[in-house]
């Protein structure tokens, strides 16, 4: 079976989450890690391309690892239409980028995140992290919930063809697998299918 590499991310402008089963290298490990974008003077245009081009540097750093699927938190249901499309052209910035590379993704809506980590679907984003550092605190380092959000990410990708970074064994789990369209993937040893069916 081919080792999967997945890199998974919790878009925004402010403090993306990134986690990965990879480094930039391809070396094998776990890894989460913030990008932390702070806004400046030069990003005080209708798009804040500053903030954008620092997400997408770290994005293409992280995909160095030429990875087989990126699994991406899909735009939260936001009440204030400003944030909702700041957040809504950074999503679509990476992902057109990813599109040019042929870099297979994914996009899971928050409940099912939240639903993989706590079982509910309306979890906070408190609860998320909590629940994520019990579970793979003792294989990655999760400093912040953009992080959580990143290794949750991580894990039901993996888990959703064959390899689990832990055992699956809630029903919660099993409902968030089912609720994503996950793709067939192309790997140096050939196609590799999802287990789950949505």
């Amino acid at each position: 079976m081919t080792e999967l590499r997945m890199v998974a991310l919790d878009l925004s402008l402010a403090a993306t989450g990134l986690a990965a089963t990879h480094d930039h290298h391809g070396r094998p490990g776990l890894l989460a890690r913030t990008v932390h974008t702070a806004r400046t003077a030069h990003g005080a245009t209708d798009m804040d391309h500053y903030r954008v081009s620092r997400v997408l540097a770290d994005v293409a750093a992280a995909v160095q690892c030429q990875p087989h699927l990126v699994v991406v938190e899909w735009l939260p249901q936001l009440e204030h239409g400003g944030t909702a499309l700041r957040l809504a052209e950074v999503h679509g910035v990476v992902k057109h980028w990813l599109w040019t590379k042929r870099i297979t993704y994914v996009d899971v809506r928050p409940p099912e995140v939240k639903m993989w980590a706590t079982g509910n679907g309306g979890a906070n984003k408190t609860a998320v992290k909590e629940r994520i550092v019990a579970d793979y605190g003792r294989l990655v380092h999760v400093e912040d919930d953009n992080q959580a959000d990143a290794v949750a990410l991580l894990a039901l990708g993996m888990a959703a063809y064959g390899q689990p970074l832990v055992s699956v064994s809630s029903v919660g789990q099993r409902r968030a697998l089912g609720g994503v369209k996950w793709p067939d993937l192309a790997t140096e040893s050939g196609p590799v299918v999802p287990v789950v069916t949505s």
